[in-house]
Formats: structure tokens, C-alpha cells, sequence
């Protein structure tokens, strides 16, 4: 009985990770980093305005 929920929560809890770098992978690099909104880097400016355009 343990060992089944043991392996409930440790393939849960990989499931989660999994779908969290599979939202973070797609809103790209500089949109997912923690530090976006005091990011100096020029790159990330310049992707958010090429996305506003299209």
C-alpha cells in the first residue's frame, strides 16, 4: 500500500515538473526568467518587440 503511493506521488510530482518546463519552454527564454522585469539585455528587449510586430 506504501509502495503504491509512493509511486502515485513520485510520478505526480514528475508530471508537474514536466508540464512546468513545458510552459516555461514556451514562452522562450527571457519571458520565463525571474529576473525579466529588471533584465537589462538588449536580446530580450529586441524579441519582445519582433513578437509585438508579427
Amino acid at each position: 500500500m506504501v509502495n503504491i503511493f509512493l509511486g502515485i506521488l513520485i510520478f505526480g510530482y514528475a508530471g508537474w515538473m514536466l508540464l512546468r518546463f513545458v510552459q516555461k519552454s514556451k514562452k522562450g527564454a527571457c519571458a520565463s526568467c525571474p529576473t525579466n522585469s529588471s533584465c537589462s539585455r538588449k536580446v530580450c528587449n529586441e524579441i519582445d518587440e519582433e513578437r509585438e510586430a508579427h
